[in-house]
């Protein structure tokens, strides 16, 4: 808005039409009569640097909000993003991301795979994991109190809870948390230990395949909700996808249907998740009116605590983890416990880290460069399963997984356009 006005402003007072006043930080209009031609320029010059720094105040106030909030920012609020410093800093970010998705997919397979290091209970290092991010979170805040801030141990402390770090007072309540949050947390928990629990019957290469089919579920659901209208051209992506899926299949060649099953429901799970959270965005008073969540440290705050309930639930109908203690090489001495505590650490810490990486690289730059580098990431996590697990993709596994991608291309295009137009 603020920029829009310096624009009306410059324009207007170089055209001579109209004399323009900021009056309590806005732009106003009112006709007068032509002033000498000296008078003018140097209103105009006035009004011009008025017009600056209330933009420089302007910028100011929002640091500091984003300052107070916890939010992180790569570059100062002012860089230019054409810039080689802000460029470099993307880049970075962008590897930091890939390493930390990549290592942790890597990592996961490595343990819970049956061919590797047969961890018995994925769930439970799943759901562990998710109760060590609800910490994290508080720590966060507790850190950027102490050292952003620099107050001391215990008002830091104090003021460490996410949900204080928000305007939005309703999102503190238990209702708004049911509506908001609840759907959601339910969906990516089961998601989460869907996909991790595939590990121990298929490939990485073929359950990053699988996983990427899951814009065509968020597609039906989209079309189900009423949040995108059947069109040619969104039925021919879903063919397309749908085609690579088949094709995957079809090609793979250690095909386990349990394991499919899994990676599918995580998949389908997905797909619904994220048309929940478009639903809910679009639609908030569906759900209870209120400000947009800026951070997603808040965000994961709320939802981890249902997140690991629901899959340590099913580690204990499904793993039954006190069983293990003393059968399993994992769970016979105290320093096997301390090395699965590890992985529970390793697993959450690096879950956390990714997931903050996402959101400062959508936040910094936008969705478009994150679809992107999603895709190639994608790319990267199969070559990882051939390099380091010796997966083996047939020309078959391979044709569906480039027309799969072909799909996930035209989908993100489709997406970037209808953005675009709104």
């Amino acid at each position: 808005m603020v920029q829009s006005d310096l624009s009306n402003l410059v324009a207007k007072e170089l055209n001579g039409k109209t004399s323009a006043v900021f009056e309590n930080g806005r732009l106003g209009t009112t006709p007068s009569k032509p002033p000498p031609r000296e008078e003018k320029a140097d209103k105009a010059a006035s009004r011009i640097q008025q017009a600056f720094q209330f933009y420089k105040e302007d910028r100011e106030r929002s640091r500091i909000d984003r300052v107070n909030r916890g939010l992180i920012s790569i570059g100062s609020p002012g860089l230019d993003k054409n810039s080689t410093q802000f460029k470099v800093k993307v880049v970075g970010l962008v590897a930091c991301w890939y390493t930390l998705s990549t290592a942790l997919t890597v990592f996961n397979k490595a343990i819970y795979g049956a061919e590797h290091g047969k961890f018995p209970a994925p769930l439970l290092v799943t759901g562990s994991g998710m109760l060590l991010q609800f910490f994290l979170c508080r720590i966060y805040f507790l850190c950027h109190h102490l050292f952003v801030l620099r107050e001391s141990p215990g008002v830091a402390f104090s003021k460490s809870d996410p949900n204080a770090h928000t305007d939005d007072q309703s999102e503190r309540s238990w209702s708004t948390w049911a509506k908001r949050f609840a759907p959601v947390s339910f969906m990516t928990g089961l998601d989460y230990g869907a996909s991790n629990l595939s590990f121990v019957y298929i490939t990485l290469s073929f359950y990053t395949m699988c996983k990427s089919s899951s814009p065509l579920f968020l597609l039906i659901f989209a079309f189900l909700l009423r949040l995108e209208q059947p069109s040619f051209q969104l039925t021919g992506i879903m063919g397309i996808i749908m085609t690579g899926v088949m094709m995957s299949v079809f090609g793979e060649v250690k095909f386990n249907a349990f394991g499919f099953f899994l990676v599918m429901l995580a998949a389908f799970l997905s797909g619904w998740r994220w048309g929940y959270v478009q639903l809910l965005l679009q639609k908030g008073s569906w759900f209870g009116k209120g400000k947009n969540l800026q951070n997603s440290v808040i965000t994961l705050y709320n939802m981890t605590p249902l997140m690991s309930g629901i899959v340590l639930f099913f580690s204990v109908v499904i793993e039954r983890p006190w069983r293990l203690v003393g059968n399993s090489a994992y769970f016979s001495t105290a320093g096997d416990a301390l090395m699965t505590t590890f992985f529970i650490v390793f697993s959450g810490t690096v879950a956390f880290l990714m997931v903050l990486a996402e959101f400062v690289l959508v936040a910094e730059t936008s969705a478009v460069t994150f679809t992107v580098a999603g895709a190639l990431k994608e790319l990267l996590t199969i070559g990882a399963g051939v390099v380091l697990f010796g997966d083996e993709i047939s020309a078959v596994n391979g044709a569906g997984l480039c027309v799969l991608i072909l799909g996930v291309f035209l989908y993100n295009r489709y997406k970037i356009k209808k953005m675009a137009r709104d």
